[in-house]
């Protein structure tokens, strides 16, 4: 007998089949569920699919540039360009930054992402990730966002999928999953993100998938969107997800207001609190289930603690270390650097197994 009641009980049967909740389901567990039961629902899918263990990365954040042409109103990183504080850093800046982390922690994932520069050609990209592939051969290159990718292809004037050809030969290897936000251009309007970028997003990635690129997925949660909007993005990345299995991994992250136009104009006044960050943890497990198999903890935007409580309600990976990280900060929220003895201690604590990964999620190291 079902140790859950009414609807959850029956999202729970579908769930044990290898069914998908349905929409009104999704927003059903958002707006009424218990968060514990959802929490005791996700950790069991979650222990059938890797039992205890954790996985996390050695990697580094390479912000390469702040200027960007978008100016979306979470955002409290980007720059215009005439600023004092806007940047953009040359191949051999990035390879010196790269290589001190490289040689002293032995970084596996390098993710890079920047603003949307205007000035950057295609070229800029292709000598970076050659030069970074030629030197550091066994690091990852996790790199770009999908509007920085649009806006290269039209620039450029290529297709995606040529694009994504000639990156993946000068050696990048995945793509990440940020601006994806929420898809609903209701909610991009107000974020002040391009209409149809939404979709744009979903296509560009479903391109990499064609070509055999895995790609990571992600949604922000905690500003202005609803329930019914969450339900959307979660059920679209599972389509997605379904045709190819193109995602490695998925990343629900809270937003953080702070410096940001949208806090300024008095449109989002506070972070999500813990609650709305373990609902989101627990029911994009039981929404992916077994089609998806790695949730990210989150721990950048939520702390150490919270990153401990995100894994007990479903998640299954601790993402990566911390070195450089530039956007955060900017929202001026504290970040640090974390390393990867912190990550395996508070992995231990809650009685879990820390297992580090490379960028491809293959098994580096055990710490049982």
């Amino acid at each position: 007998m079902s140790q859950y009641e009414g609807i959850l009980s029956d999202i729970w049967k579908k769930v044990n089949r290898g069914d998908s909740p349905s929409y009104d389901e999704i927003v059903f567990m958002y707006d009424s569920a218990n968060i514990n039961d959802l929490g005791r629902m996700a950790r069991s899918i979650t222990d059938g699919l890797t039992g205890k263990q954790v996985s996390f990365v050695s990697n580094m954040i390479m912000n390469y540039t702040n200027v960007c042409n978008v100016r979306c109103k979470f955002c409290a990183f980007y720059r215009t360009g005439s600023e004092d504080d806007a940047y953009m850093l040359n191949v051999e800046d990035v390879v010196l930054r790269v290589k001190h982390f490289y040689d002293t922690f032995g970084i596996k994932q390098l993710l890079i992402q920047g603003g949307v520069n205007p000035d950057l050609p295609l070229d800029y990209y292709v000598n970076l990730f050659q030069t970074l592939h030629e030197k550091f051969p066994d690091l990852g290159i996790h790199g770009l966002s999908t509007s920085e990718l649009s806006f290269i292809s039209k620039k450029e004037k290529i297709t995606i999928p040529e694009l994504l050809e000639t990156l993946r030969k000068a050696g990048l290897e995945t793509i990440p999953g940020a601006g994806a936000e929420i898809f609903s251009d209701e909610v991009r309007k107000i974020l002040r993100r391009p209409l149809g970028s939404g979709k744009e997003w979903l296509s560009i990635m479903e391109e990499a998938h064609k070509l055999g690129i895995r790609t990571s997925a992600t949604m922000m949660f905690g500003h202005v969107e609803e329930s019914r909007h969450k339900a959307e993005h979660l059920l679209s990345i599972l389509e997605l997800q379904k045709k190819y299995h193109g995602f490695v991994s998925f990343t629900p992250w809270n937003f953080e207001p702070g410096n940001t136009q949208l806090e300024k104009e008095n449109i989002v006044k506070y972070r999500a609190g813990g609650v709305d960050v373990l609902k989101n943890i627990a029911i994009s497990r039981i929404v992916f289930n077994k089609h998806l198999p790695i949730i990210q903890s989150s721990w950048l935007t939520n702390g150490v603690q919270m990153g401990q409580m995100a894994l007990l309600y479903g998640a299954n990976d601790w993402g990566g270390t911390i070195y450089d990280e530039k956007v955060i900060p900017a929202t001026g929220k504290s970040v640090g650097n974390l390393r990867k003895e912190i990550i395996i201690e508070s992995v231990k604590e809650i009685g879990m197994i820390p297992v580090e990964r490379d960028n491809m999620y293959r098994t580096i190291r055990n710490y049982n």
